[in-house]
């Protein structure tokens, strides 16, 4: 297969493109479009990230973040995607290390970035591939959602914190085992797929990983790993505390 190749976005027509691969991600009802093209123009031009990843020349996936201050500045990436017909090839993760790079030229620290907790691929590539923290369970973080992807969902999200570093990002290894004093919160398997058929059974999934991540942050549980099988694996750090 043809190599992928990343590149930043400067040009109005590239970021056109990247606006486009978007709005087919999360569409939104009626028309209209997530980031207006002026908009994203000065975005870029006042150095917000922004890149492409194209296939034989054809851009098939893109990825736009900006810089944040909350606990330190740093890069936030807020939007990530790749068209479909190209989502197992590994683009995401291209991305990723791409913006990695772009932060580690930059001099900054970490990058951070939102995620649905339910999406098993986005769990999985997240701490896994990229061995990513979680910092926060936010429930309902962005509010009502209007595009065709998030319609009639709460938009729960994880916070993920990837700490920049000269060694690089430290993957983890898939979890086979649960020790003694670790708890799991498991996740279905296409939870896409559940949200399409019945959304009532998608909130009642959503209310019930909600309410054991609330739990287990509050007395001091964090998101060591992953695995197959049971999903988001947690533990104590500090065996007797509780989160701040």
């Amino acid at each position: 297969m043809p190599a992928i190749q990343i590149r930043s976005l400067t040009s109005i027509p590239d970021q056109l493109e990247a606006i486009g691969v978007f709005d087919e991600t999360w569409p939104i009802a009626g028309g209209g479009t997530e980031i207006t093209p002026n908009f994203m123009q000065a975005l870029v031009h006042n150095e917000c990230y922004l890149s492409g990843a194209f296939l034989e020349g054809r851009m098939v996936g893109a990825a736009f973040g900006f810089i944040g201050m909350e606990g330190g500045f740093h890069l936030h990436s807020h939007m990530a995607a790749v068209r479909p017909g190209h989502r197992d090839l590994n683009i995401g993760t291209e991305l990723k290390l791409h913006q990695y790079q772009w932060a580690k030229e930059k001099g900054l620290p970490f990058i951070t970035w939102t995620f649905d907790p339910l999406v098993k691929r986005n769990a999985k590539l997240n701490l896994l591939k990229l061995g990513v923290e979680i910092t926060d369970y936010f429930p309902d973080f962005y509010g009502e959602m209007i595009d065709s992807h998030n319609a009639g969902d709460r938009s729960d999200r994880l916070m993920a914190r990837w700490m920049v570093t000269e060694s690089g990002p430290k993957p983890r290894e898939a979890r086979v085992r649960i020790e003694s004093d670790e708890i799991s919160i498991s996740i279905p398997k296409d939870i896409v797929e559940i949200r399409q058929e019945n959304i009532e059974r998608n909130l009642e999934i959503r209310m019930d990983v909600r309410r054991k991540f609330l739990d287990a942050f509050k007395v001091g549980f964090d998101v060591v790993g992953f695995s197959d099988n049971d999903g988001y694996i947690l533990a104590k750090s500090n065996p007797g505390g509780t989160r701040e």
